[in-house]
């Protein structure tokens, strides 16, 4: 009789989990702090960095007509020490992809149709890669934007560290409230569930060696994964190769999502995937999230008469310490007054994304099921 009592509905159990947000929040930080810095090379500006080997910029691009006129011409502006190329793959959009891609002068190939039991961006990935000359290929997706020393600094140091190739982070650019408040939540669980050697890539800017991506099958070994950067970063590491994922805010910046039915949308989609390649990691994020979320429970519980008000103090003050230093990150502390809101969104999402998946739906994405 305990043990079934340890599974019944427990206002006050509800309102402790928020004191798990510190403890975890120093593990999250810990690993921010741990995760490294793509590093910057000043001889960039001046020229004087020696030589480097030829790089193709590979962008998977389906529907991207509005994000293509500011990301390309940023490519274009690179200060690469070497050859370059810039190849767009157009994933069978239905807008004017392929011709604002022209119109800016940058080449543009047709992905194909798809493969049988192949998704659209580990095919125009793939794509992208065959007719490729560079020695290394760089990944990016088509609402990235670059500085002009990013490719450099990246491929640099990859020859720098003996590397195979690494991914990055890059710095988010959020529109408003919603998605500065749910990117806040869902980064802080990230890495509380980051360990070490985990091995992610990061979708948004991967760089390998030509050789590394052809001997490991590249996107071709991971062509029905919806979560295809997590599927080929285990991959890379299950065959050996060395490519860590580095914090990489100055090479450039990505906008995620426009809009709150988005953000839904990605959320659903990655907490689908992420148990599978992150194991107990993930399990970690989502007890982050609760976490967070539980003053929200404290407050609901106080409402309806179930739990003292004395709680609600101890509760919102665990969390807000816990979520300052991403409030910091994401432009003020005082955002972290909002995160246990936030959380209880991301978490939906997530519970949302599993139920899914548990009962073989789809997720709709860029006008596909995924």
């Amino acid at each position: 009789m305990t043990n079934l009592n340890l599974f019944r509905w427990s206002w006050r159990r509800a309102a402790a989990l928020s004191f798990l947000a510190v403890p975890l929040s120093l593990q999250a930080e810990r690993a921010y702090r741990n995760l490294p810095n793509l590093t910057h090379l000043a001889a960039c500006q001046t020229g004087a960095v020696a030589p480097l080997p030829a790089v193709s910029i590979i962008v998977p691009a389906r529907n991207e007509e509005k994000n293509l006129p500011k990301l390309l011409p940023s490519l274009q502006r690179l200060r690469y020490p070497g050859p370059v190329e810039i190849i767009v793959v157009d994933d069978n959009s239905t807008d004017r992809t392929a011709e604002v891609t022209a119109n800016l002068g940058v080449r543009v190939i047709s992905a194909g149709a798809l493969p049988p039991g192949w998704l659209g961006k580990p095919n125009a990935c793939h794509a992208g890669a065959r007719v490729a000359t560079g020695e290394w290929l760089l990944f990016t997706d088509a609402d990235t934007v670059h500085q002009p020393d990013g490719p450099a600094e990246a491929v640099q140091y990859c020859l720098d560290h003996r590397l195979d190739g690494l991914s990055l982070f890059l710095r988010q650019e959020m529109r408003g409230i919603s998605d500065r408040l749910a990117l806040m939540v869902a980064f802080a669980g990230l890495y509380a569930g980051i360990g070490k050697g985990n091995g992610m890539l990061n979708g948004q800017y991967i760089l390998l060696q030509r050789r590394v991506y052809f001997a490991s099958g590249g996107f071709a070994a991971v062509h029905g994964e919806p979560l295809e950067d997590l599927a080929l970063g285990h991959a890379l590491r299950k065959a050996g190769f060395r490519t860590p994922l580095l914090h990489g805010d100055s090479a450039g910046q990505v906008q995620m999502y426009e809009n709150t039915p988005q953000i839904w949308r990605g959320l659903t989609r990655l907490s689908a995937g992420t148990l599978r390649w992150s194991g107990f990691r993930a399990v970690i994020t989502a007890l982050y999230v609760s976490a967070v979320m539980s003053p929200v429970l404290a407050s609901l519980g106080v409402a309806v008469g179930g739990l003292d008000r004395k709680w609600l103090p101890a509760t919102w003050l665990a969390v807000i310490l816990s979520m300052a230093p991403w409030g910091r990150r994401f432009g003020s502390a005082a955002w972290a007054l909002l995160t246990p809101i936030a959380a209880v969104f991301v978490q939906a999402a997530g519970v949302w994304g599993l139920v899914r998946r548990l009962l073989g739906f789809g997720f709709s994405w860029k006008g596909r099921t995924v």
